[in-house]
């Protein structure tokens, strides 16, 4: 298996240009809207798992206009025990 990330920056995510037009475009942003806009600076994550087959895996990426992406690959070695239901921990009792 391999682990991807994906940071994205384009119109909608990890733009503040974008948050501080939204809130009205202040001159002095009150501690509030400051929290905000250094929120909307982050780029947007994704995570994800992928297979391996034949020593290779396929990214399948979709830029939206204006998008800067940066896409981290890291192999993944399973530690979960075999013993391990996800469902137990959501209270959910097998069946």
């Amino acid at each position: 298996m391999i682990f991807r990330r994906r940071s994205v920056v384009d119109e909608e995510q990890g733009n503040a240009r974008t948050a501080r037009q939204r809130t009205g475009s202040p001159h002095s942003p009150g501690r509030h809207r400051l929290d905000v806009l250094h929120e909307a600076a982050e780029p947007g994550r994704q995570h994800l798992r992928l297979p391996v087959e034949d020593d290779r895996t396929e990214l399948d990426l979709t830029l939206t206009r204006h998008e800067i992406t940066l896409v981290e690959v890291t192999p993944l070695t399973e530690e979960t025990p075999e013993w391990w239901d996800e469902r137990r921990l959501l209270g959910k009792v097998p069946g």
